[in-house]
């Protein structure tokens, strides 16, 4: 086969594992994600005013470093065991589940570090559907990266729901018994 041949395999074996969901393709989720909220944190890191500048100007390089670590990690895991992962922009806007606008840079800054809040949550998803799946699928070595993940996601929401007054789990999602 010729690279575009493979390439061509690659994304329908991708299409699959997307409509049967497998922990490598909820993975490939969690990589598109990280790369679009590790953007996000970035603009707001460089727009934001007010107290929430001085919070992300500690905070925001070390969630970046952080998030951009754990995408080459999650990275070789899925290459190690013969998946595909996404690197193209085209798959990374198809798999992330965040919003993206760039009128956000002009919004109050509390309202950009609560949307960042929001974007950890919505991660939240992914990752707990992942770890499912790995255990179902016998990878320990990606369930213990995932919860490990899962772990610092959930400080980092603490840490910034108390900076901004918040309770714990104000104006976040909370599933519903009909969610099952």
């Amino acid at each position: 086969m010729n690279a575009e041949e493979k390439y061509q395999a690659e994304l329908k074996q991708s299409d699959l594992d997307h409509h049967q969901p497998t922990a490598a393709a909820m993975t490939g989720h969690i990589i598109s994600n990280l790369l679009i909220h590790s953007l996000k944190i970035s603009q707001a890191n460089l727009f934001a005013k007010g107290s929430a500048s001085l919070f992300l100007a500690e905070k925001a390089t070390g969630w970046v470093a952080y998030e951009r670590q754990e995408i080459d990690q999650l990275n070789h895991l899925l290459v190690n065991n013969g998946e595909s992962i996404p690197t193209i922009t085209t798959q990374f806007r198809e798999y992330t589940m965040l919003e993206e606008n760039g009128s956000s840079k002009y919004l109050a800054g509390e309202e950009q570090l609560f949307a960042l809040v929001r974007d950890f949550d919505t991660q939240i998803l992914f990752i707990t559907k992942a770890i499912a799946l790995a255990k179902n699928e016998s990878w320990p070595e990606l369930s213990a990266n995932l919860i490990s993940l899962l772990v610092w996601i959930k400080e980092q929401i603490r840490v910034t729901q108390d900076f901004l007054g918040h309770e714990l789990k104000e104006g976040l999602y909370v599933e519903d018994d009909d969610d099952f």
